[in-house]
């Protein structure tokens, strides 16, 4: 998250190894290793959907928010951990549409 004023940049919220995530920005964003994309609120809507979708309905991971396959990239297994992911992501997503958009632009960003 950048600060518009101050260009100061606020770590958000950090995923380590959540291959799935990474994937749908590939996927929808065409976002490559080390890239900066800019996240709308509507984005914002859209993955918190698809997240609490999954929370509620786990059985629908692998048509939603596959696991994404690459180097370094942890279980790709539906599992605990994937869960867990989800879990936490859909809080921080959800928090993150009250975010002040007039004074913050939030970015996706991944080194892998």
């Amino acid at each position: 998250m950048k600060n518009k004023d101050t260009k100061e940049m606020i770590e958000y919220s950090y995923y380590r190894k959540f291959n799935a995530l990474q994937g749908y920005f590939i996927k929808n964003f065409d976002i490559q290793n080390c890239e900066k994309l800019r996240i709308t609120k509507s984005n914002i809507q859209h993955l918190h959907w698809i997240l609490n979708e999954l929370k509620y309905s786990p059985e629908k991971a692998e048509q939603m928010l596959p696991v994404y396959q690459g180097p370094f990239f942890g279980s790709y297994e539906y599992d605990n951990i994937y869960r867990n992911h989800v879990q936490q992501a859909t809080q921080d997503i959800y928090n993150a549409q009250f975010i002040d958009f007039n004074k913050y632009h939030l970015y996706f960003t991944s080194n892998w």
